[in-house]
Formats: C-alpha cells, structure tokens, sequence
C-alpha cells in the first residue's frame, strides 16, 4: 500500500540495528504501525505488540498481526457454502450486486461519480460497498468469527490504493481518470505469518498506550512533518469502519478531531517524544526519523540521553534523496536516520 513514510525500503537497516544491539531479544513493539509492514516483517522473529491512532491501521494490524494464520471461515463454508470469500468477492458481475439498496452504498454515493467525485468509478465503488455491507451483515449473524471480520476488513481495504484515482494520498482526486482507475477492484489477500505468540494490537495515541506495554524492543516511526495522516486517508478510515461519517467538502473529508497527532504540532511534538521515551518500558528503542522533521537531531538526542544510557546511543544514517533547497539555491542533503538507545 502506498502510504507516507511506509518503511518497506528500511526493513533490512532496521534488522541490522537490531541483530547488532539487540540479539537476544524476544518481543517488538510498533508503537505507530501505520500499514503494519514493520510489524508484520518482524513478526516471523519475535512476539509484536503494534498500535496506530488510525482504525484502519489497527484493522489491518488484527488483520495480520493478531491474526496468526489466515483464517478457515468453518462457518461460512457451512451455512452458505462459501468455501473462500475472497474468492466469491473478486468472481461477482456488476449484475450480482445490483440487489444492494441504493441507500447502503456509501462509498458510490460519495467518493465516485455518482456522488459527484472521482476517487474511483461507480462500478469499482460499488464492489467496495457491496462487500463491507455483505462482512457486516455476516458479523451481525455470527457467520463469522471476529478474527475473520478483521481479515476480510483488512483484505478490502488493502485492495482500494490499488484502483484510486489519486496521486498518492486522499487529499484530493484527480479531474481524470488514470490508467489504474479502470482496473476492477479486488479484495487483496493478505499473508498472515504464523509466529505462535501472542501478539496484540492497539488503536490509540502511542504515547499513552505505551504505559500498558512492556518488552525488549520499541520501534517508534511517528510523523515527521505538520501533515495530520487522516485527512490524507480518510477514504481508507471509512472503508474501515463503515460509519457513514457526514463528510464535508469537495474531497469529502471525514471529522478527524479526534486523531489529530501532537506528533505534527511543532509546539507540541517534543513534550509528545518526551512522553513516549519516558514511559517506554523497553531495554532497546530505534527511532526513525528524517532530517526535514519538525524535530532537530538535537532535540532527539538530548531526549533519548535523559531517559536513556547515554554512552550508548548512536545514530545510523541513511541518505535516500537529494533535493534543492529553494531558499539558498543549493543542494542539501536529506537523510533518513535510525537512532538507537538502551534504556
């Protein structure tokens, strides 16, 4: 899934970290777990704890992380006879899901044509709606198991990045349709890995739910810039919850009041990173973080050293892109770092 500061690229720099300061460890925690990759990468090591103050991050982590295998759906084979639900999505005509009351079909009604946008098309939204409303009437008849509704929740969201007319995020739409519009959206089917541990996952502010936690090793990747993530993904958020949200706008935006990051505050983002060091009940923290944050490396090294040992933190650099300042008219360099202490 494309999604800012997605950590797909850093996964093998943050496995060498760790197998170089943290060998014997046993428990991860992905305090802000975004798309999970994180989590789910180290999953096949080590029992993960994961959060995120977005539900649809949190579905995708139960998905996934709670998750640990891909679920056998027993009852629904029974009472209906649908022996891969993924399957019966993905094979549905337009036709099939005609019969879906025109008053049920949020995402057609919003975020498509016939709602006056262009997210996506009315025949791909309509699949999205069709299959939320179809899990939800599952889950109301027990027909499926929570650990089922989560996965099936996951796969639907998962697969919408996939045929959205977008740039990257869902700030906006484009005003024509790009070439990956015209696909048929499809569930995606998530891998789970199976790691026999008891992994949890959590749907709050990090800062206060790393109080309930405890481990070997915290991960922290929280927002770099003042870009709240909700409204870039509140497409994603409804899809998730189905709550029929009254949106605003021409993009359609979501109330987001309450998932708003101190993270983005540059008033507010250090006491926020004070918070989470201090509570953090973990021998090994590895931050990620880049240059342009609106945290300095000053700022991150004097709070990881009050809380941390501090003859032992380090910073890794990582350079990943060059840009032009516009301000000076001169190259600088941007750096992704990895910053690691034990507490």
């Amino acid at each position: 899934m494309r999604f800012i500061g997605c950590k797909t690229l850093l996964l093998e720099d943050i496995k060498q970290v760790i197998d170089e300061k943290a060998p014997d460890a046993e428990s991860l925690c992905d305090i802000f777990s975004g798309t999970a990759t994180v989590a789910r990468y180290f999953k096949q090591w080590y029992r993960v704890y994961s959060n995120d103050l977005l539900y649809f991050s949190y579905v995708l982590q139960m998905g996934t992380i709670e998750n640990d295998s891909v679920p056998s759906f027993e009852k629904l084979k029974a009472e209906l006879k649908i022996d891969d639900p993924i399957d019966y999505f993905n094979g549905l005509e337009a036709g099939d899901m005609e019969s879906l009351p025109k008053e049920n079909r949020f995402f057609q009604n919003t975020y498509a044509p016939m709602g006056g946008r262009m997210y996506m098309t009315d025949e791909n939204a309509l699949r999205i709606d069709f299959a939320r409303n179809t899990v939800e009437d599952w889950k109301k008849n027990e027909l499926i198991t929570d650990n089922e509704y989560y996965y099936l929740v996951a796969c639907i969201v998962e697969g919408i990045p996939f045929v959205s007319n977008i740039s990257g995020t869902y700030g906006a739409f484009h005003k024509t349709w790009e070439r990956r519009s015209y696909k048929k959206y499809e569930l995606f089917r998530l891998d789970v890995t199976s790691n026999g541990k008891e992994n949890r996952c959590f749907n709050g502010d990090g800062v206060e739910v790393i109080k309930e936690l405890s481990g070997d090793i915290l991960y922290i990747d929280p927002p770099y810039n003042g870009r709240q993530y909700l409204p870039n993904y509140h497409v994603l958020e409804t899809a998730a919850k189905y709550d029929f949200p009254e949106v605003r706008g021409l993009t359609a935006q979501r109330p987001y009041e309450d998932a708003k990051s101190d993270f983005c505050l540059k008033t507010k983002v250090v006491a926020a990173f004070d918070r989470l060091i201090q509570n953090a009940q973990f021998k090994h923290i590895i931050l990620s973080y880049s240059t342009d944050g609106l945290m300095t490396v000053e700022d991150i090294e004097k709070v990881m050293k009050k809380y941390g040992k501090p003859e032992t933190f380090k910073i890794y650099w990582i350079p990943y892109r060059r840009y032009k300042s516009r301000a000076q008219g001169e190259k600088e360099e941007l750096k992704e770092m990895l910053v690691y202490i034990e507490k």
